[in-house]
């Protein structure tokens, strides 16, 4: 598993990161932990069609979360 990320105000290019810490509710946990499952699920039944997918939060503050799947994209 790798990680990517940028700095918050920084539009530079993602960086691997060694460490990710998340702040939220738990409502916001299981919904996380909802998409992740479904983004499997898809990459699972849809293979190579099925390509990213970007998790939505009701959260004001909400920082980009995205998966992508490690079959088609190479350069991750």
């Amino acid at each position: 598993m790798k990680i990517y990320g940028r700095a918050q105000n920084n539009e530079s290019e993602l960086e691997i990161l060694s460490e990710a810490t998340l702040v939220t509710e738990p409502s916001t946990l299981r919904d996380l932990a909802s998409f992740l499952y479904r983004c499997a699920d898809a990459i699972e039944d849809e293979g190579e069609s099925w390509e990213h997918e970007q998790f939505e939060s009701n959260e004001v503050v909400s920082p980009d979360f995205i998966v992508f799947n490690p079959y088609v994209v190479s350069t991750y």
